[in-house]
């Protein structure tokens, strides 16, 4: 792979430092630190998450929802 060389402050590359593991090189631990996570939006309409599996899991988000709304109600009281 071709090597490119950057300049970054001190304190960034203390940072690099602390976050890396064991084994890893600092080009790992910028890989691993700029990967996107995924929200929950980003993922519905990509088809990684088929209708069924959406729904359910919209019913899982009510049903969990509503546990908590009981929750707290009960604690107001």
């Amino acid at each position: 792979m071709e090597e490119i060389k950057i300049s970054i402050a001190w304190d960034v590359y203390k940072v690099l430092l602390m976050e890396k593991k064991a084994k890893e090189s600092l080009d790992d631990v910028i890989l691993r630190l700029s990967a996107k996570n995924l929200c929950i939006e980003e993922v519905v309409g990509t088809q990684i998450l088929s209708r069924e599996d959406w729904d359910k899991v919209k019913l899982e988000l009510k049903r969990v929802s509503n546990l908590t709304l009981k929750k707290l109600d009960k604690e107001q009281v």
